[in-house]
């Protein structure tokens, strides 16, 4: 198989009414990072910050027990922010740092708040930007939902959630993507190819050897690359791949090596880095890595995060 690119899907950036408008008015997309960032001390004095109302998209989607708006917001303060979301409540009395169960519920379904960006604490060394905010609705027939926070002299958000323009599709990772917790990661699944014949060795305490496997089988590399946002491990430790027929195909372990890629499994990153993630096929005539599927990655102390590929 000669090597096939992942496929990269554009994301839908939706405008509501009721904007701003001298400010951007559509939900900021996750932008690359070539290593971690110095985390700035958390904000004592923030009578002087500015929060701002951009603009919001709702979701009322189905199989959820509530609803939820993306809400973008813009912050100016007088030099680099640390303010925790303890800050933000609803007129539902929701602080938003207290959202734990409904992202959860989100994932447990395959939807990621990171496809748009959403920031759950108000990190930056910016003293001026945009972020995106995660408010969730327990009430599934109100048509608006209020966002107040404690400090300065700050106007309540008014959202409205009449005319939900938010979809699956938003909240889905395709290949390709900037994936991100909106706290410590940034994951980009960017290539996929065949490495059938390539040597692989096994490593068993200072021991090496060849990892043999039999002459029918086929071998995949998937290229991953990380950036810790902030300096925290971030660790890889399971990766399956879930074609579109259904067959599964575990990843190899960390224990066996490329002489030409590095195995990202369990590695520790504190910066970036690139590796890649192996995959066999045993018996690939009858249950092949076919061009389409999904890619799902385990990351230490989290949930599976799925991304869809297609390696045509």
């Amino acid at each position: 198989m000669t090597n096939r690119k992942a496929f990269l899907t554009c994301m839908s950036l939706f405008l509501l009414g009721g904007c701003v408008a001298s400010q951007d008015t559509s939900l900021s997309v996750p932008t690359a990072l070539a290593s971690s960032q110095t985390r700035p001390a958390e904000s004592d004095d923030l009578s002087g910050v500015r929060v701002t109302l951009n603009n919001a998209v709702a979701f009322a989607l189905d199989g959820l027990s509530f609803q939820f708006a993306i809400v973008s917001v813009h912050v100016q303060a007088d030099g680099a922010t640390n303010i925790p979301l303890s800050h933000f409540t609803t007129s539902e009395g929701i602080r938003l740092d207290e959202t734990d169960a409904y992202v959860s519920k989100l994932e447990d379904n395959s939807l990621y708040l990171g496809r748009q960006n959403v920031w759950f604490s108000l990190i930056s060394q910016d003293s001026t930007y945009n972020a995106n905010l995660f408010v969730p609705v327990a009430d599934l027939t109100a048509d608006s939902v209020t966002l107040s926070c404690d400090f300065g002299d700050n106007a309540d958000m008014q959202i409205s959630l009449a005319d939900p323009q938010g979809t699956r599709e938003m909240l889905q990772y395709q290949a390709d993507d900037i994936i991100t917790d909106g706290k410590t990661y940034q994951l980009t699944v960017s290539d996929a190819f065949e490495i059938t014949g390539e040597y692989l060795y096994q490593t068993n305490g200072n021991v090496q050897s060849e990892y043999l496997l039999p002459s029918t089988t086929k071998v995949y590399a998937f290229q991953i690359d990380a950036v810790s946002l902030w300096g925290d491990d971030i660790i890889i430790r399971e990766a399956e791949y879930v074609t579109s027929s259904g067959d599964t195909f575990t990843a190899l372990d960390s224990s066996i090596q490329s002489m030409k890629l590095t195995n990202i499994l369990d590695r520790t990153i504190s910066e970036s880095d690139t590796g890649y993630l192996f995959f066999y096929a045993f018996d690939p005539d009858d249950h092949p890595v076919t061009y389409t599927g999904v890619l799902k990655l385990r990351l230490e102390d989290s949930s599976w995060i799925t991304i869809n590929v297609d390696l045509n």
